[in-house]
């Protein structure tokens, strides 16, 4: 029997409500269909946050991963973002199951995620290079989510919260969906983007390359795709330097646009930073930081 972790399991009833808890009663025979239909074991999970991610080994010594969803929309709009994707840069599906909400994929050895890397330089240069891999043009027909979609998130947090949510003031809000409509209406060719690129969503494989995980699925401009990544593992001081930096890294190996990244930058983490106090209730200080910093470099 699995034991799952009290946050966890207060993460799945707060984001899904009756449909979580009903998931979550089900979960141990989910775990039994799952050894007999795909003939493996399910061994002890990683970390979890949203999702049940274990890795697992068939009776044949094969070893993959198994990810567990509440079945939804973000778990379809994930598949169609792995079979996008088709393994460049990212890790390649092996089986699926929409309607159970079951995702088989590769497991990438050792597994070592970019966070490890103490030289932040050469961190992100490595993660601009699973970028050039992943980034291809977004395809004609798609019903992944575009950057319209998140300026609409925004809005509604604007119409909620029209004076403001815990740190984040109405005019930051006000002025963050502007930045959303006017980059929106200026957009430049639109990519399939990974969504939520990060450290922790980059690990090294057998061959020492980096390969990409947990795709949200995007369609949207390149230079919103790198906010995330810019955002993440920062450091309590010398914010400005570090993230200036990261910026000019990523600007020069990837021929991106600098100004529309601190646009995005501002925008971005306000959003991001409202999702976190209607989530958790609360806010990474640091992050929210970064908000201010995006707007001094772009002065």
């Amino acid at each position: 029997m699995i034991r799952l972790p009290k946050v966890f399991i207060k993460n799945i009833i707060n984001v899904h409500k009756e449909k979580g808890e009903k998931w979550l009663r089900d979960f141990q025979s989910l775990i039994h269909e799952c050894e007999q239909r795909w003939q493996l074991r399910i061994l002890d999970p990683f970390e979890l946050s949203y999702n049940f991610v274990a890795p697992a080994i068939r009776k044949d010594g094969t070893q993959m991963v198994i990810k567990l969803a509440v079945p939804g929309e973000e778990f379809l709009t994930e598949v169609k973002a792995l079979q996008l994707f088709k393994g460049n840069g990212m890790v390649q599906m092996l089986d699926v199951d929409k309607e159970k909400g079951i995702l088989i994929l590769e497991r990438i050895r050792p597994g070592t995620n970019l966070a490890s890397l103490e030289n932040d330089e050469e961190a992100t240069t490595f993660a601009s290079q699973v970028m050039k891999k992943l980034w291809i043009p977004a395809p004609k027909y798609s019903n992944l989510p575009t950057m319209v979609h998140r300026e609409k998130q925004l809005i509604q947090i604007l119409k909620k919260h029209p004076q403001g949510i815990g740190p984040i003031t109405g005019e930051w809000l006000q002025e963050a969906v502007e930045t959303f409509h006017s980059l929106n209406e200026l957009g430049n060719q639109p990519f399939l983007l990974h969504g939520d690129l990060h450290h922790y969503n980059i690990l090294q494989d057998r061959h020492k390359s980096w390969i990409a995980i947990d795709p949200k699925g995007l369609i949207g401009d390149r230079e919103y795709d790198v906010i995330q990544f810019i955002l993440n593992k920062l450091p309590s001081d010398h914010l400005t330097t570090v993230i200036e930096r990261r910026i000019d890294i990523l600007v020069q190996e990837l021929n991106l646009d600098k100004k529309r990244i601190l646009l995005w930058g501002f925008a971005h983490t306000v959003l991001a930073t409202c999702w976190s106090i209607e989530d958790h209730g609360d806010y990474n200080e640091t992050f929210f930081q970064a908000i201010h910093v995006f707007k001094h470099l772009n002065q």
